[in-house]
């Protein structure tokens, strides 16, 4: 899996933008992020075709990513 900062783009904004271009190739969401962020990014993951997972803390993601915050969700760039 990729930990290079070039290879992700962090938080939904970034991922469904990045979607639009058909740029993303998974998506990994924090287990702990809001229910209503999940569901958000699982829906629009379904409907782009993009794989998805619930992996880790939002801490676990920030920290896997070298992010300066907590992180709800990362998307992986094809």
């Amino acid at each position: 899996m990729a930990n290079s900062m070039s290879n992700v783009v962090i938080g939904r904004r970034q991922i469904l933008r990045e979607l639009k271009k058909n740029n993303i190739a998974e998506i990994i969401i924090a287990v702990d992020a809001e229910a209503s962020y999940i569901s958000s990014l699982i829906e629009v993951a379904k409907l782009a075709g993009v794989a998805y997972k619930l992996n880790g803390t939002m801490n676990e993601i920030s920290a896997r990513y070298n992010i300066d915050v907590p992180s709800g969700a990362v998307g992986i760039l094809k």
